[in-house]
Formats: structure tokens, C-alpha cells, sequence
């Protein structure tokens, strides 16, 4: 019924910058103690910016201090699905007692609730349930609750009741952190002036910077070569009109490696 949480997603592995720092610390005091501080605690931002990473960082900080707390994580869709699921089987109550034992319950892309009431009044009268019991309930979406459309007013109400904190694009210094920390993961090396470069580019959330890294790492890999600051703004497009990959000659076969490495290590929302 839930999905299991990705061990690569942890608060070690988050680079905190000024667009995301509350959000990273709400998350920390909920994960230390469950319940008593911003419950609910719902997080938004736009796509690609780590949303499902600090939802899932929290739910582990949440296990390693207090093992034997039950955590359950699951996007809203999972959770249609299940409910309908259990109605089907006759175990709708069964399925509303399971989660309101939850300790902490983790709940991404709620903004997925639009046009069904259905599914509102299960999760307000499971919001309203955990928080009497003094349990935490963390959710995400892509946009703040008053902007979800179609809300039932008593929800919006119930999920900006404890914290709504936004995440937002990283600035220049944290993209060359995040670019750092990913080369360091991936044991990429680069000249100096590279990453700095790439930090520069035109990108909207951090899941287009690592397409941007992962070029990169693809281009040295397959023209077994170096590249250099101005390199970059060729291969990324911002130099002169040349397809990025003509900048140095390719061995056969390179275009299909190219693309299968690009392809890799991209984060969920």
C-alpha cells in the first residue's frame, strides 16, 4: 500500500540554501519530535526543487530516533487508490483505523485533490484524527493550499493550521554546492571553473541542473577529455550555434552512451 523510503534521500544528502532553509528545519523539529511543533506541516514549491526528498529525509530522521515509531509514506494517488481499494473489499473502516495509528504519515502531491470531495473528507477527517491523538501528519504539493483547486474550505483550513512553508529556486552559491556534492557522489571530476559555469546556466529547478551535470559526465566519459568553463557554454548551449556534442570529436557509439548516462541519477520531486 506505501511505498518504501529512498535511502539516498536523507537530510545528509540535502543541500540547504536560503530558499530552502525553513522548510529543512521544519522538517528536522517534526522528524525530532513527532507531533508536538507545526503539525500539519505541508510543504510546497514548484517542480523538481526537492519536495520528495525532505519528505522523505524527515521520515527517516523520524525512525532513526525513535525506532520503533510507525511511519508510513505514500503519494495522495497511492492513497486513492488504496481507499477505493478497501471499499471495494468491504474494509473501508479497516483501511481509516490503519492510518490513524500512524505515528508520522507522509503524504506527497496532495495537490492531486482537486475536483475529489471524496478523498477531502477521508483526508480531513483523518488530518483531524491524527492531530487529536497527537500523532504528525507532513504533506507536500505543488502549490499552497488556498491555490489547490476546488479545496474543501474546512481542509484548507485543517492543512494550513500548523505550517506552510514554501521552497524555493536555489540561488547561485547553493547550485554550486548541490553541483559539488553530486560530482562528489558520482566521483566526477572537474576542472576549475566548471561546476561555477554550470551553476550559472539558465535552469529552473534542480532536477534540470542534474541534467545539466549528467551532460557533463557524459561528454568527458565518451570523448575521454576534459572540458573547461567555456566548454560548458557550448555543451549546454549558451556559446556559439554548434550541436553541443560536435565541440570535440566522438568515437563510435558515443551518442548512445551519451544518452543512457544523461538519463541517470535524476531526483523525484
Amino acid at each position: 500500500m506505501t511505498s518504501a523510503l529512498n535511502p539516498k534521500y536523507s537530510f545528509d544528502s540535502f543541500v540547504v540554501g536560503a530558499a530552502n532553509r525553513l522548510a529543512v528545519t521544519a522538517g528536522h523539529t517534526v522528524a525530532e519530535s513527532p507531533g508536538a511543533a507545526y503539525n500539519p506541516l505541508f510543504i510546497y514549491s514548484g517542480s523538481g526543487l526537492g519536495k520528495t526528498h525532505l519528505l522523505m529525509a524527515v521520515g527517516h530522521a523520524a525512525k532513526k530516533a525513535a525506532p520503533k515509531l510507525n511511519s508510513e509514506y505514500l503519494t495522495l494517488d497511492e492513497y486513492v487508490e488504496a481507499f477505493h481499494a478497501s471499499v471495494a473489499a468491504g474494509q473501508g473502516d479497516a483501511f481509516r483505523r490503519r492510518f490513524q495509528n500512524v505515528d508520522v504519515l507522509l503524504v506527497d502531491d496532495v495537490q492531486f485533490l482537486t475536483n475529489r470531495k471524496e478523498m477531502q473528507s477521508e483526508l480531513l477527517r483523518l488530518t483531524e484524527a491524527l492531530q487529536a491523538a497527537g500523532r504528525q501528519i507532513v504533506l507536500t504539493s505543488d502549490r499552497p493550499p488556498p491555490d489547490i483547486a476546488d479545496l474543501d474550505e474546512r481542509l484548507i483550513s485543517r492543512l494550513s493550521g500548523g505550517l506552510v512553508v514554501d521552497m524555493g529556486t536555489p540561488d547561485y552559491e547553493t547550485r554550486v554546492a548541490i553541483l559539488r556534492r553530486k560530482s562528489e557522489e558520482r566521483g566526477a571530476r572537474f576542472e576549475p571553473g566548471v561546476l561555477e559555469a554550470v551553476a550559472q546556466a539558465e535552469v529552473g529547478n534542480v532536477r534540470e541542473l542534474m541534467g545539466a551535470l549528467n551532460r557533463l559526465v557524459a561528454f568527458q566519459a565518451v570523448n575521454d577529455t576534459s572540458i573547461n568553463a567555456e566548454t560548458v557554454k557550448q555543451i549546454l548551449g549558451r556559446g556559439p550555434p554548434r550541436r553541443a556534442m560536435d565541440v570535440l570529436p566522438r568515437r563510435a557509439g558515443a551518442a548512445g552512451a551519451a544518452g543512457a548516462t544523461s538519463s541517470e541519477n535524476s531526483s523525484p520531486t
